[in-house]
C-alpha cells in the first residue's frame, strides 16, 4: 500500500514547514507529499528548496486558486504518482495525534465500498442543506461509521479509485464547502465515506465538543466566509437538483440577513450586504474568487 498526499498552502512558509514535520513524524508516514502553493510570492518555493527533502514535491499554482483549485490539482498529481491513499491537507491543520494515519487506515476494510476515510465526519440533510452532527453516543457503540461528508482539516484520505472515477473538487467554488461537494459526488458514484470512531471521540474530548450544540446564528468576524458558504451551497443544490434544499437555503439566509442587525447597525448592514451579494452572484452564475477573504492569509 502506497500512502502519500498533498498540502495546500498560501503565504505561510514557516507554518507549512512545521506541518510537514508533523506529517512525516506519523507512525505510518506518507512516502511523499506534494506542496500545492497558492502564494503570489516565491517565499514558499524558497523555503521548500532550502530543506532538500526528496519526499517533498512542489507545485506552484501561480495565483490564488483557493482550496478548491489547489485540492483538485493535488489529487490529480497524487493520482499520477499511483498512490493508493491520498492525504488531503492544509498548511495549518496537521494531524493532531502521531498515530492518526495508522488509525484511519485501520478501518479502510470495514466497508467494501470505502473510498474516503476521515477523523471527523458528519451526516448531511439533503432537504435543508445542513450539516448534521453525529451523536457521541453513536460513536461509542461502533468501531467505524459511514458518513456523508468529511470537512477540511479532518485528515481526509482519498483512495485513488475515487479520482480515477472522475470525482474531483469543483475549482469554480474557490473557497467554502469544496470538501462537501467532493464528498457528495463520491457518494453518488457509489463510494463510502468512513470515519474511525475512536479517533473521532479522542478529538471531541480534546476540544471539549462531546456535547456541542450548534447555534442558529453566531456573529461572524469574517463576512467573506459567509459569502462563499451561501453562494457555494446554492451551487451544490444545483448539482443535487434539489429544489427543496435551495428553497430552504433561501429562507434561512434571508432570516440571517435580518437577524444580523441584532449585533448593531454597522454589523447588520455589512452582514446584509454580504448575503445579498451571494444571492446576486449565484443568480448571475458568477463563480471563482469574487471577494477577498479577511484576513487574507486565511484564504
Amino acid at each position: 500500500m502506497r500512502l502519500g498526499g498533498f498540502v495546500i498552502t498560501y503565504n505561510r512558509p514557516a507554518v507549512l514547514l512545521e506541518t510537514l514535520k508533523v506529517i512525516f513524524a506519523q507512525s505510518v508516514a506518507p512516502e511523499l507529499i506534494w506542496v500545492i502553493d497558492n502564494s503570489e510570492g516565491m517565499e514558499t518555493d524558497h523555503a521548500i528548496a532550502s530543506i532538500l527533502d526528496p519526499r517533498i514535491k512542489y507545485h506552484r499554482m501561480g495565483y490564488n486558486s483557493g482550496p478548491a483549485g489547489a485540492s483538485k490539482k493535488g489529487l490529480e498529481l497524487c493520482a499520477e504518482e499511483n498512490l493508493d491513499w491520498i492525504y488531503w491537507g492544509d498548511d495549518n491543520d496537521p494531524p493532531e495525534f502521531e498515530d492518526t494515519f495508522e488509525r484511519l487506515l485501520s478501518v479502510k476494510d470495514d466497508n467494501p465500498y470505502c473510498g474516503i476515510i476521515g477523523a471527523v465526519g458528519h451526516f448531511f440533510d439533503y432537504k435543508k442543506g445542513e450539516i448534521k452532527r453525529v451523536q457521541t453516543r453513536l460513536l461509542k457503540k461502533k468501531r467505524s461509521i459511514e458518513v456523508e461528508t468529511i470537512a477540511g482539516g479532518m485528515n481526509m484520505l482519498v483512495h485513488r479509485d475515487v479520482v480515477k472515477a472522475g470525482v474531483l473538487p469543483d475549482s469554480d467554488l474557490f473557497f467554502g464547502f469544496e470538501e462537501l461537494d467532493f464528498c457528495l459526488k463520491a457518494k453518488r458514484k457509489g463510494f463510502a465515506l468512513v470515519v474511525n470512531c475512536e479517533l473521532f471521540i479522542r478529538l471531541r474530548e480534546k476540544h471539549n465538543r462531546t456535547d456541542f450544540k450548534r447555534e442558529f446564528y453566531k456573529k461572524k468576524a469574517n463576512p467573506g466566509r459567509e459569502y462563499y458558504s451561501l453562494r457555494n451551497l446554492l451551487y451544490i443544490s444545483n448539482s443535487l437538483t434539489s429544489k427543496a434544499m435551495k428553497k430552504r437555503l433561501i429562507v434561512k439566509w434571508i432570516g440571517k440577513a435580518f437577524y444580523g442587525f441584532r449585533y448593531g447597525l454597522n454589523y447588520g448592514a455589512r452582514n446584509f450586504k454580504t448575503i445579498l451579494l451571494a444571492f446576486y452572484h449565484y443568480w448571475r452564475g458568477i463563480k471563482g474568487k469574487t471577494i477577498d477573504l479577511i484576513p487574507a492569509n486565511e484564504s
